[in-house]
C-alpha cells in the first residue's frame, strides 16, 4: 500500500533524530449483515485521517477517542505476527462507558439500541471485519481540537481480519481478531464435489445467477403474544412462496431489541409457529416485526419450485460407483 510523501518525510526526520513521532491506532469494525460500522481510537482525542489505507477507506471519517476506552495499562493489546502462512492475531481490550459524564445517560456506547457489552455477549460481532490503522503525528495535537478531530500526517494499515472470539465480563470485552488467512482453514478442498444435492445456498452466489433474490420471496410478519427467544408465534403469518415452506429458511428481526439479528428456521408448523436454530439474544415484545423467507432442502425438485433449475448446483444423475462400468 502507498505511503504519503509527508509521512515518508516524517519517518526520515525521526531517523535523523531531529523530530518526534507520535502514534495512535484507529480501529474500524464492520459488523456483519450490514449492521453498521464502528470507528474508535486509542487516543485521548478524536482523529480524522485524510489518507485512505487498506481495504476499508478511513479518509474523512472521525475515530472517537472519548467513547470506548482502549488498551488500559493493566491489559495492553497483544499482537502476534509471523512470517509464513500461520494466522496472525490481534487481541484488543475494550471498556465501554457505564455512564456519559456530560449527559448522565447510562451505558451510552451501544450496538444499535443495545448496550455494547450486552450486544457483544449476544453475538453482535460474529464474523465482523476488522481493520487496524496507525495514525502518525509529528507533534502532539493542541487544544482546541479542530472540528471532527485532529488530522495525522499519514496513516498505515497494520492489520486486517475478522473477529474470532469475544470474551466479556461486567466491565470489558476482550476481542481476538484473526487475519484473513484464517478463512483458508475453513475452506474444504477440493472446493466442489460431485453430489446429488445442490452445493449452493439459497439466494447466495451461484444460486442467484439469474437474479433470484431473497427480497422477491421475503414476507413481512409481526411477533405475537406467547413468543419466546427460540419459538416465534407470528400473527397471520403469510404463506411462503417458492418452496412453499419456511423450513430451512431465514428470519430477520426488523424492530425491537433483536432488530438486525438473523436466524435459520429449523421448523415451521405450517401455520403461525416457527422454531429457530439458535435463540435470539433478547426477549420479544408482541408487535415486534420481522422479515421471513422460505427455505430450500437442496433437492432438484425444490429448485424447480423456485423456477431456478438453470442454476442447480448438484449432479443427481451420476450413477453410484457400484453400478458404473469400466
Amino acid at each position: 500500500m502507498g505511503v504519503s510523501p509527508a509521512l515518508i518525510a516524517l519517518f526520515n526526520q525521526v531517523v535523523a533524530q531531529t523530530g518526534s513521532l507520535f502514534v495512535w491506532r484507529c480501529y474500524t469494525i464492520t459488523l456483519n449483515q450490514n449492521s453498521g460500522v464502528l470507528r474508535f481510537a486509542d487516543s485521548d482525542f478524536d482523529i480524522k485521517p485524510t489518507t485512505t489505507t487498506g481495504s476499508v477507506p478511513i479518509a474523512g471519517f472521525t475515530y472517537s477517542g472519548s467513547t470506548l476506552r482502549v488498551d488500559a495499562l493493566s491489559s495492553k493489546s497483544q499482537v502476534h505476527f509471523k512470517v509464513g502462512l500461520d494466522t496472525d492475531q490481534y487481541v484488543l481490550v475494550v471498556a465501554p462507558r457505564s455512564v456519559d459524564l456530560v449527559t448522565g445517560a447510562s451505558f451510552p456506547d451501544k450496538i444499535g439500541s443495545v448496550p455494547f457489552l450486552q450486544a457483544a455477549s449476544a453475538g453482535a460481532f460474529a464474523a465482523a471485519d476488522v481493520q487496524v490503522d496507525e495514525a502518525y503525528f509529528g507533534s502532539l495535537p493542541t487544544w482546541p481540537m479542530p472540528a471532527g478531530g485532529a488530522t495525522p500526517v499519514g496513516c498505515r494499515t497494520i492489520f486486517r481480519g475478522v473477529v474470532g472470539e469475544v470474551d466479556t465480563d461486567n466491565t470489558i470485552a476482550v476481542f481476538t481478531f484473526n487475519d484473513y488467512r484464517s478463512l483458508l482453514q475453513q475452506i474444504q478442498m477440493p472446493r466442489r464435489q460431485f453430489q446429488a444435492q445442490c452445493r449452493h445456498n439459497l439466494f447466495g452466489p451461484g444460486c442467484n445467477a439469474s437474479g433470484l433474490s431473497r427480497a422477491t420471496y421475503a414476507k413481512n410478519g409481526v411477533v405475537g403474544a406467547g413468543s419466546t427467544q427460540a419459538i416465534i408465534i407470528g400473527v397471520n403469518l403469510p404463506v411462503p412462496g417458492g418452496s412453499g415452506t419456511y423450513n430451512l429458511g431465514s428470519i430477520q428481526i426488523t424492530s425491537g431489541p433483536n432488530s438486525g439479528f438473523w436466524r435459520t428456521i429449523t421448523n415451521w408448523d405450517g401455520a403461525n409457529t416457527i422454531t429457530v436454530l439458535n435463540p435470539f439474544p433478547f426477549p420479544f415484545v408482541a408487535g415486534d416485526t420481522f422479515s421471513i423467507a422460505p427455505g430450500c432442502n437442496w433437492l432438484m425438485t425444490t429448485c424447480a419450485l423456485f423456477n431456478n433449475l438453470n442454476n442447480y448446483g448438484g449432479q443427481p444423475f451420476i450413477p453410484p460407483p457400484e453400478v458404473t462400468t469400466g
